[in-house]
């Protein structure tokens, strides 16, 4: 109600403020078709089969086809008349004001200019922004502030009857302060729905303080489910909302989220939440935090916090995660909080973080490793004092703690040397080399490996040939091609490249092993294979400019000349790497892949195989496929469908198996239906238990409806917003 009763005011305003006309001399004439008056807004034209003007009486008088222009602003009646000494403006028979695409409709029209207070009769006004349909019998202004509507209505449906509509018996309001609506009704199909005799509301330009609709739901596991929430705005640039849930066999949970934007680009939002869990027989409790600032000096600061007070959190309360952080949860079995910062120049980056780990399949965290304080700075290549010589550096120190076990500070230090240039003009050569300097200091609670400083120096060197081979298509503007994706030129290019990389075999097995810099491995190896690019011109007479990458094919293999890269059963080295595959298409809206692979030379079976394709059509039909493979440890299938039967119905689908336990991980239908201004979505979920037990067999079901201007009762299901 709250929103309808604003636009009601809205609507009061727009066809109040009228322009004036200027008090200037005008001709004493008994017919003009055509006068034209200037003020600081700009000219104002006003039309009319007779235009009279009495000088005694200081009237304007209008008759037959009137018509007022100023601008975008338009006004029409059958009669209309202006007293010029106390600037009061009557327009009856048909009137119709216009600014841009919004329209006013009324029998009868009376405002003073000077105070901007009126009436209206009969009122009809469309919004065209937010498709707004609002009536008022009769709409008056009674002062600076106050306003009163008189059985009003307001829905967004186009239909001559509406699906649904609200109703108000009569509307008291002012800006400054609260409104009183007395008899508020919700209409579905001319059937009253919901009734109150008298509602307070806070009638502001502004956000407004308030509850939100309620949402349901249902699980067989729980029971009954209800959500209901305030929303407080606190200002211009915060705003928050309080959460009450009641989850059945689990009990009543609580949360909260605080939202800024502040000036110079300084934003975030802060999300708390809290239940007393009947069900896991404690208290549990999640936070997460995001906030991100620009400092002086073009510096700047990032960080979200993920903190959870258990391992089961995220399972049982996904919803409350943020969505990258649910992804971690569920593909990396972690949550990751990080805090950093720093500076990034034309040729230099500078970056400080912070980050702590929280592994979700143990129950206690102290062995976890942490990092912070992280720093980074790099060169990137450059020209080293204006030479042919280019060189780049890698600078880090990080400090490795965590409660229970080894604990470290490191210092790593790597620049290189090249020299990139061109043989016959065709070969693209880069020869490099670099050297590597690795300081610890380790402290720990083990007597076993005592405390200490060490340090390891190695070199690198390495060289790279590539060339680049391409061939430019012309597309007929007849052929299907260039009618979906409007591309007139097409590049296709082949980039072969062969490389050779050395690092000697140092000793390193009394340093600490925290990441992949503590252990580098001897690597006397060449590396060969090629990128394949396809890229398109969009036609000059359509819209953008330069070439577009729409698909691009990656395939590397290397080969080693010192230890192999693995032995098999009987000991026999095997010296030839996976071959590693990458590609990416991109000819969007309608076909998107990318997938990645490692094929194994010697069983010539699979390592690693990764897709996801995603099809759609002209009707916005969907379907999407993604199967995930990694040998012994990962085989996964997952699928999304979005199906348009007629033309407001779609079916959505989705099934996510587990291969590798012969386990259906969960499954999903749902319909939504869309109208012109009401959307009804259903939606049913099934999960199954894991064979570990950690998830439980469930099954929800969720509603939500959609009333276009107004909101939602419940929230689509991220199911439903891909």
């Amino acid at each position: 109600m709250r929103t309808f009763q604003f636009l009601l005011i809205s609507f009061l305003i727009l066809f109040i403020c009228l322009p004036g006309v200027s008090s200037g001399k005008t001709p004493d004439v008994q017919k003009t078709p055509d006068i034209k008056m200037t003020k600081e807004e700009g000219p104002i034209e006003i039309e009319a089969d007779r235009l009279s003007y009495d000088k005694e009486e200081q009237l304007y008088q209008a008759h037959g086809n009137v018509e007022v222009v100023r601008g975008d602003f338009s006004l029409r009646a059958d009669h209309a008349q202006l007293h010029t000494a106390t600037n009061e403006m009557v327009a009856w028979g048909s009137v119709v004001l216009r600014e841009k695409e919004d329209v006013l409709e009324c029998e009868r029209l009376e405002v003073n200019l000077n105070t901007l207070v009126g009436k209206v009769y009969e009122g009809r006004l469309f919004l065209k922004d937010q498709n707004f349909h609002i009536i008022g019998k009769e709409a008056e202004k009674l002062g600076e502030n106050s306003y009163r509507i008189r059985e009003g209505s307001f829905t967004t449906c186009d239909a001559s009857r509406p699906p649904w509509k609200f109703t108000v018996r009569e509307l008291d309001v002012n800006l400054k302060g609260t409104g009183v609506a007395r008899g508020p009704v919700f209409y579905v199909e001319d059937i009253p729905v919901f009734y109150f005799p008298v509602v307070p509301v806070p009638i502001k330009r502004e956000r407004q303080s308030g509850f939100l609709l309620p949402t349901v739901g249902y699980s067989n596991q729980y029971g009954p489910e209800g959500k209901t929430a305030f929303y407080w705005a606190i200002s211009k640039d915060m705003d928050s909302t309080l959460f009450f849930q009641y989850l059945g066999d689990r009990g009543f949970k609580e949360g909260f989220e605080y939202r800024y934007a502040l000036p110079r680009q300084t934003s975030g939002q802060a999300n708390f939440y809290f239940i007393n869990d009947r069900v896991y027989d404690g208290n549990r409790y999640a936070f997460f935090i995001q906030h991100q600032q620009k400092l002086p000096y073009d510096f700047y600061l990032k960080g979200e916090i993920n903190y959870i007070s258990d391992r089961f959190y995220p399972k049982d309360f996904d919803e409350d995660l943020p969505e990258a952080t649910n992804i971690d949860a569920r593909s990396l079995n972690q949550l990751r909080s990080v805090l950093f910062g720093g500076k990034n120049w034309d040729q230099f980056t500078l970056l400080a973080s912070g980050q702590m780990f929280n592994n979700l399949t143990l129950n206690n965290n102290d062995r976890t490793l942490q990092k912070y304080p992280e720093v980074n700075f790099v060169a990137y290549p450059q020209s080293l004092l204006k030479t042919p010589l280019f060189y780049d550096i890698n600078l880090s120190f990080t400090n490795f703690w965590r409660e229970e076990g080894v604990r470290a500070q490191r210092g790593d230090f790597l620049p290189q040397l090249s020299y990139p240039f061109r043989l016959f003009d065709v070969l693209k050569v880069t020869p490099e080399v670099g050297f590597r300097e690795t300081f610890y200091h380790t402290y720990n609670d083990s007597v076993e490996e005592p405390n200490g400083s060490k340090s390891r120096e190695t070199f690198s060197a390495g060289i790279e040939i590539s060339t680049e081979l391409y061939r430019v298509y012309e597309t007929s503007k007849d052929s299907e091609i260039f009618r979906l994706l409007g591309i007139s030129r097409w590049m296709h290019t082949l980039e072969p490249s062969i490389g050779y990389s050395y690092n000697p075999n140092v000793f390193q097995e009394d340093l600490p092993t925290f990441d992949a810099i503590d252990r580098i491995p001897f690597r006397n190896e060449i590396t060969y294979g090629f990128t394949q690019r396809l890229l398109g011109k969009t036609d000059k007479d359509r819209v953008g400019s330069g070439p577009f990458e729409y698909a691009r094919l990656q395939i590397f293999q290397g080969y080693s000349l010192g230890d192999p890269y693995e032995r098999d059963n009987l000991g026999s080295g095997r010296y030839l790497s996976n071959i590693r595959g990458e590609l990416w298409i991109n000819f969007n809206p309608y076909l998107s892949f990318r997938g990645e692979a490692e094929l194994n030379p010697y069983r010539w079976n699979f390592d690693i195989l990764d897709g996801l394709i995603k099809v759609t059509d002209l009707r916005n039909d969907v379907f999407q496929a993604e199967y995930r493979f990694t040998k012994d440890r990962i085989q996964q299938i997952n699928l999304f469908t979005k199906i348009k039967t007629i033309s407001s119905l779609y079916l959505y689908g989705s099934y996510r198996y587990n291969l590798l336990d012969n386990w259906r991980v969960a499954s999903a239908l749902g319909a939504v239906f869309q109208s012109q201004c009401w959307t009804l979505g259903l939606l049913f979920e099934n999960f199954n238990q894991s064979p570990d037990g950690f998830q439980k067999k469930e099954t929800k079901f969720q509603a939500y409806v959609t009333l276009l201007g107004l909101g939602s009762l419940g929230h689509p299901p991220r199911l439903m917003s891909l």
